[in-house]
């Protein structure tokens, strides 16, 4: 792992390794009947979980795949509990841990559609010369390698295949690979320990979960008491309605669990995307009925599907799902349920993600910023959480034994192929249907047969933008790209045509209609503007302050009497009005951000359609800002075409999230000061 990417993590998980035992340690306890502790040396985070039955089954499939046969697995293997750890690759990646050692790398590789293990030094020491894995004698040893680095290959190697390169003493100093044409083998990792070191260190002794959780009682006692004190502490200071936010995964089971520890029956919220596998569904019901707690679900219905039709597949850096299927519908619940606030708990752990690992333990959501938001394991490991589940014989999601290492929508963007993989397995019809979407967008799109089988079998359609590792996939599995302008001028109807700049005057043309009305219905949201008797049916003029005046046309918008940034956010903001006028897939955000009730989503004869009040409306623009068309679709798609700049989503002069809450709080009556940064702080904390 590059050093800038291991710096990056703010908080790490310390973990160790009991020799004596043979099981891992969460922390160094001065109890444990252990004479030798190892730290084990994980990649950052270093967030390792519980190897289980079918983990055993894909790493067993790599290991065929690597020396052709299952010769020496069982030595490889190893004695004990075994643990995996997730770290950065392209696709699904973990270090494998046995006897509390590192003994390689189990992955999937997107090219070869296969899973795949690379070998560690400790690893290659329990199989060396018990399987058949390729070996070159290196005259030179690791000198050599170091200055080779690649090697003619003379013999019949398959292309990708793993070799090892082993000194004149027969001592493993290396792994290569072989290339794709086969030509030469390329040297990809080079070993400067001793293999002595690593078979002292084996244990070769077996062990059990039941161990692991009898040398880790102390700990597991330490941070339920923390989390359950934490809980404690904030329901008494906040004193209102406590909600659990849960989603069938194991995080928020645990979460769940400390509060009722904590002495409290709280209200379990559940938000059904839509895009839920049954057996998490059939987990939440079964968590409430076993705990007799009332059950609240935010259900986003259908909304997803009526999207996507829309506005294409989501993506890592296009993530208009969340707020369709998750925040709208939830805000809607915690308004409509809990208008006077309420203490909600979330299982969030510091190690899922960077973003996460940066995060307080206590916050409030620009969504719904009248609810206090707490995570209790915030700093649990993952180790730690499961056997809490175990010592307390809590249900837990039975996915997780079916190899799943997340719990939610079943094609989330930013999963991994490999996971698609297990729901295409246990769930073959509700990926075939996603297929269907992806094969109708591709398309539409204009990809021909084998770009589409590459875009959809490799996941190339999880990034919208030509990103760095979108990129590195398509090059790696030899997929032809089109340039993104291209895939944007085709990515929503009406396309933009062209962008005219002249003196005061800067013009949208689309190569297709658009509805006017949908701006006469929203105007207020603008701003100071008045609709002018002077119009028509297929014309919309706006007439605002300072002589500035904004034309809609079939075809066109038009803004006039201003120039510049002012100009291009304008015309920006009329077609963002315009744009959620006719694809409005009633998430009702929109309703939700409106802190005057001023906009309301109306069935017009089938069509959702926002309508708003423009004697109450005041400007705010919050309703814009929080909307996924508008905020999402039209802000990645139509700037990017009109500056002729991929990232013009970040430009200068846009309205930021973070004034989006600044606005919301001095509606609600807080005198905020801009360059007193704190200030905002406290007042979003006490709101």
């Amino acid at each position: 792992m590059p050093t800038r990417l291991s710096q990056a993590w703010p908080i790490t998980v310390k973990m160790y390794w009991c020799s004596d035992k043979n099981v891992p340690l969460i922390g160094k306890d001065p109890r444990a009947p252990c004479n030798s502790i190892l730290k084990l040396n994980l990649t950052e985070p270093g967030d390792a979980r519980p190897m289980v039955p079918k983990d055993v089954e894909k790493i067993k499939e790599a290991y065929r795949n690597e020396v052709g046969d299952l010769s020496g697995f069982n030595e490889f293997l190893g004695y004990g509990v075994k643990l995996l750890n997730k770290v950065p690759y392209m696709d699904l990646m973990y270090e494998v841990v046995s006897e509390g050692q590192v003994i390689g790398r189990v992955y999937w590789d997107p090219l070869l559609s296969r899973w795949r293990l690379r070998f560690s030094l400790p690893g290659l020491t329990r199989i060396l010369y018990k399987a058949p894995l390729k070996t070159f004698r290196v005259r030179g040893g690791i000198r050599t390698l170091f200055r080779v680095r690649v090697f003619k290959n003379n013999l019949d190697l398959r292309p990708y295949q793993q070799v090892l390169f082993v000194s004149e003493s027969d001592e493993p100093i290396g792994i290569g690979y072989v290339s794709k044409d086969t030509e030469v083998i390329k040297v990809h990792s080079i070993f400067r320990n001793n293999v002595s070191e690593y078979l002292d260190q084996r244990t070769r002794m077996e062990s059990s979960w039941d161990d692991v959780l009898k040398y880790n009682d102390y700990y597991i006692y330490y941070y339920k008491s923390r989390a359950v004190k934490f809980i404690y502490t904030m329901a008494e200071k906040v004193r209102k309605s406590i909600t659990v936010s849960f989603s069938g995964g194991k995080d928020s089971l645990v979460a769940l669990h400390l509060v009722l520890e904590a002495g409290y029956r709280p209200i379990m919220i559940f938000n059904d995307t839509g895009l839920e596998l049954p057996e998490t569904i059939e987990i939440v019901r079964k968590v409430s009925k076993m705990w007799d707690l009332e059950l609240l679900i935010a259900n986003a219905g259908d909304s997803f599907w009526r999207a996507v039709e829309r506005v294409g597949p989501p993506g890592k850096d296009y993530r208009w799902c969340c707020k369709v299927t998750k925040l709208a519908p939830l805000a809607k619940l915690f308004l409509e349920k809990f208008p006077e606030g309420a203490l909600n708990i979330v299982g969030q752990r510091a190690f899922e993600s960077l973003d996460r690992a940066r995060s307080s333990r206590v916050w409030r959501n620009k969504w719904m910023p009248h609810i206090l938001s707490i995570t209790p394991i915030q700093d649990w490991p993952q180790l730690l959480v499961w056997l809490y589940i175990w010592k307390n014989k809590l249900p837990y999601n039975p996915l997780y034994d079916e190899g799943f290492d997340r719990i939610g929508c079943f094609m989330c963007p930013a999963a991994y192929i490999a996971e698609y993989n297990f729901v295409k397995e246990t769930h073959p019809e509700m990926w075939t249907k996603w297929e269907n979407v992806l094969e109708s967008w591709a398309k539409r799109l204009g990809f021909d047969e084998e770009l589409t089988r590459l875009w959809i079998k490799k996941g190339l359609w999880r990034w919208l933008t030509p990103a760095v590792q979108k990129l590195r996939l398509a090059k790696k599995v030899d997929a032809k790209l089109p340039h993104w302008k291209k895939i944007y001028s085709r990515w929503l109807k009406p396309s933009l045509k062209n962008c005219e700049v002249k003196d005061d005057v800067f013009e949208l043309k689309f190569n297709g209609e658009i509805d006017p009305e949908g701006v006469k219905k929203q105007v207020s949201v603008l701003g100071a503007f008045r609709t002018s008797t002077k119009g028509g049916k297929n014309k919309v003029i706006l007439n605002g302050p300072q002589n500035i005046k904004v034309i809609v046309e079939r075809n066109s918008i038009k803004v006039e009497g201003t120039r510049g940034v002012l100009a291009r956010e304008l015309a920006l903001d009329t077609l963002k009005l315009v744009y959620r006028w006719g694809n409005c897939v009633g998430c009702k955000a929109c309703e939700v951000s409106c802190p005057t009730g001023s906009i309301k989503v109306i069935d017009k004869n089938g069509k959702k359609q926002p309508m708003v009040n423009i004697n109450t409306c005041i400007h705010c623009k919050l309703c814009l800002d929080n909307c996924p068309l508008a905020d999402v679709v039209v802000e990645r798609i139509f700037p990017a075409l009109i500056m002729d700049e991929v990232t013009a989503w970040r430009r200068r002069g846009k309205r930021t999230h973070e004034s989006v809450i600044e606005r919301y709080l001095k509606l609600k009556g807080f005198n905020v000061d801009k360059k007193r940064n704190q200030l905002k702080e406290d007042a979003l904390v006490s709101l």
